[in-house]
């Protein structure tokens, strides 16, 4: 991280961002990712989101962009989202377009417990951001997603610790079967860190859990040691990389019986642990 390429993407954002709010259409507008966390460094993207009040017709989108004298890169959209990838300053900037409503949308579907990982990268995205224009809108949002829902947390902690039986781990490293079982080790790491993300109740910032060192310091309730555990299963031996997957796969269930009772995680756990009779 360095403070000038941040402040530098700030600056380079707020430039596109006028040539956006030109358009009486952009209700609001923010910078989130790397550069919002405050984590940006020479090689980070900015990425911007646009709020539309109705849908941008193409032309819309071309005047921001030639009024700001930018250079697309790509340019992609589906039902929900207009993507126009520009270089500002010669920086690669990545602008999400929405429409109001498609927000609002996916607020009332996070906040009744959808555990779609993109709809929590929005909320993240409002909640970390930096607003720059529609700060009342912005503020609005984030108004609405202040508290997280416990039915989140409940559908959450049930979908993630459905995990991979360690029997299955336990043979692919008995059997030196190194890229399934690293296929497996790593949805594990990501069930692990998805049901603790829904046991502190803290929002995902990303789908992946890209700022894996940031993001253990938003949980105050975790196993001991957790990147360190994480980071060295990755390079272990195979039967030493499930040891350590079992042992962080176990500690989650408990922490999520304790401090999640709703979820009945006992039945997962019983099917993590289960194992077959071979040979009757």
């Amino acid at each position: 991280m360095s403070v000038d390429d941040v402040d530098r993407r700030i600056a380079l954002a707020r430039r596109a961002v006028r040539a956006y709010a030109a358009n009486p259409k952009v209700a609001a507008a923010l910078i989130g990712g790397s550069v919002a966390r405050g984590l940006a460094d020479a090689s980070s993207d900015i990425e911007l989101d646009v709020y539309w009040s109705s849908p941008p017709t193409v032309a819309d989108r071309e005047a921001a962009i030639e009024g700001a004298g930018l250079t697309r890169v790509y340019a992609e959209e589906d039902d929900h989202e207009w993507a126009d990838g520009l270089l500002v300053g010669g920086v690669k900037t990545d602008v999400s377009g929405f429409v109001t409503s498609t927000i609002d949308t996916y607020l009332d579907r996070v906040l009744a417990g959808d555990t779609d990982a993109e709809l929590q990268v929005r909320v993240t995205a409002l909640r970390d951001g930096i607003p720059l224009h529609g700060h009342a809108v912005i503020e609005a949002w984030r108004t609405r997603c202040d508290v997280y829902p416990e039915a989140l947390a409940v559908a959450q902690v049930l979908e993630a610790l459905d995990l991979r039986p360690r029997e299955r781990l336990e043979m692919l490293a008995a059997r030196d079967d190194v890229v399934l079982l690293h296929r497996d080790l790593l949805d594990g790491v990501q069930g692990v860190l998805d049901a603790l993300f829904a046991v502190n109740r803290v929002w995902m910032p990303h789908p992946f859990h890209k700022w894996l060192d940031r993001e253990a310091t938003l949980l105050a309730h975790r196993p001991d040691r957790l990147v360190e555990r994480i980071r060295s299963l990755l390079v272990a031996s195979p039967h030493d990389a499930v040891a350590t997957l079992v042992a962080l796969v176990e500690e989650t269930y408990d922490l999520a019986h304790e401090r999640v009772p709703e979820a009945d995680v006992g039945p997962l756990r019983a099917a993590f642990e289960q194992r077959r009779v071979v040979g009757a």
